[in-house]
């Protein structure tokens, strides 16, 4: 039994990668989507892909006649074919953990066609199966200069060594007792008291501080938020007091930014479907820039969260809107197990990323091949939990790691060129565990000697 096709077609851009989402192939009866119920805007994989001549099935068309490179996203070794009208390509997949693979290249005639990908070999285990991304082939060093046009320098994140992220906003408790209202958290936030613990307790080369997470009230006042959703702002500007307060410590300012889902108004007023996201993008190349301009060379970057939301955008798009107001911030899109999300960007996002052997010893941590190519290797991890932030009532913060596990990860990173993001639970006042913050200091006199 089929599963129904959403869309009669997919039209093949002439100037940019087509991804062919396998969640929306007509499909062979083995083969299922998988999903998370709860959220549903997260696009996953198919799965049960492992009999041979298991199948998926789009319908493309072509504004002409053109030869595009074709690209799965797959994860597990097995051997598979793409089929069209006029041809056939066949390719041996890996035995890797997910990648993106060039299996060759197609001519796509004018119009509708027909593309059909097969299992056509038995897999050790089941073949796990994303998208197909179709790249014109005479677009495609042009595509590929516009999105190195567009990458920024990432020396100083590779300088900096390490840094301090904090899931800190309007979802916060204290260590004990009910949250205050809104924006009252904001407003009593004392940002001297924070910043002088990062450079001297911490030692940390930048600050990664969540605008949005479990909730989507922004701590400045954003005209753009307002006219979206009006109340979920506020007269102080918390991120500018931050960024001044760090920048004149020599301490660098970047943002963790949440789609949104986890709040219901601001979910049901930006997002209509995954097959609609129209809404979505355009309302977030609104909020975006505004708070890229607003701060300019005081935001060194950003950190989108849920690759598996965007995925697949218009990234270009998103790269020049996220760049707003100064062209050399960093960006960076959540590629979580999968490969990387888009060229548009600069830094791996790494979330739970330890390092790797895969930059050089002395290098300068950019990734010459692999699923990261090109991208400034980078992790992110919890000192403590039990979650990435605090966001329920009387939550105690449990260690999650030492200080010299902390430096067993830090040593060889920095060795390789590789950055280090160390993510601390922080009650509503600005306090943090003591035996986190032992383990910053103990990295700080290591690695700043100070």
């Amino acid at each position: 039994m089929n599963n129904k096709m959403k869309h009669p077609s997919t039209p093949v851009d002439a100037a940019a990668p087509t991804v062919l989402m396998a969640d929306v192939a007509q499909r062979s009866g083995n083969v299922a989507t998988f999903a998370d119920p709860d959220k549903p805007m997260k696009r996953f994989w198919v799965h049960g892909w492992k009999q041979p001549g298991d199948w998926l099935e789009w319908v493309v068309e072509s504004p002409s006649a053109q030869r595009v490179e074709v690209s799965v996203l797959t994860k597990g070794a097995t051997a598979i074919s793409l089929t069209w009208p006029s041809g056939k390509l066949q390719a041996e997949l890996p035995p890797n953990d997910y990648q993106r693979t060039m299996i060759g290249s197609l001519l796509l005639p004018a119009g509708r066609s027909t593309l059909r990908a097969v299992l056509t070999s038995l897999p050790g285990k089941e073949l796990e199966f994303r998208s197909v991304e179709l790249m014109p082939e005479a677009a495609k060093s042009d595509f590929q200069k516009r999105a190195a046009s567009l990458r920024s320098d990432t020396r100083w994140l590779r300088d900096a060594k390490y840094g301090a992220m904090f899931q800190w906003g309007s979802w916060g408790y204290p260590e004990h007792g009910p949250a205050k209202p809104w924006p009252s958290m904001i407003d009593d936030f004392d940002v001297e008291k924070f910043a002088r613990m990062v450079d001297e307790d911490f030692g940390a080369g930048y600050v990664l501080w969540s605008i949005t997470w479990r909730g989507s009230k922004f701590s400045a006042p954003l005209k753009s938020v307002e006219r979206i959703v009006p109340g979920q702002t506020c007269s102080r500007d918390l991120i500018g007091d931050l960024a001044k307060a760090l920048n004149k410590r020599g301490i660098k300012l970047m943002l963790y930014y949440h789609p949104g889902h986890e709040d219901r108004k601001w979910w049901t007023a930006n997002w209509v479907s995954n097959d609609e996201k129209t809404k979505f993008f355009a309302q977030w190349c609104e909020v975006v820039p505004e708070i890229g301009t607003r701060y300019g060379d005081q935001l060194a970057g950003w950190f989108f969260d849920d690759g598996m939301v965007y995925y697949p955008a218009p990234f270009e798009r998103l790269a020049k809107a996220a760049k707003a107001g100064y062209p050399q911030r960093l960006l960076s899109f959540n590629e979580w197990i999968l490969p990387l999300t888009t060229e548009f960007q600069d830094v791996q996002f790494g979330e739970g990323f330890r390092g790797d052997s895969k930059t050089p010893i002395g290098g300068d941590g950019i990734y010459a091949s692999g699923p990261m190519k090109g991208q400034q290797s980078h992790g992110m991890i919890m000192v403590d939990g039990p979650d990435w932030g605090i966001w329920q009532p009387e939550t105690v913060i449990t260690p999650m790691l030492s200080p010299g596990e902390a430096l067993q990860i830090v040593r060889p990173m920095m060795e390789r060129g590789q950055v280090l993001t160390l993510n601390l639970n922080m009650y509503e006042d600005g306090s943090i565990s003591p035996q986190s913050r032992k383990v910053m200091e103990t990295v700080r006199k290591e690695i700043r000697h100070r």
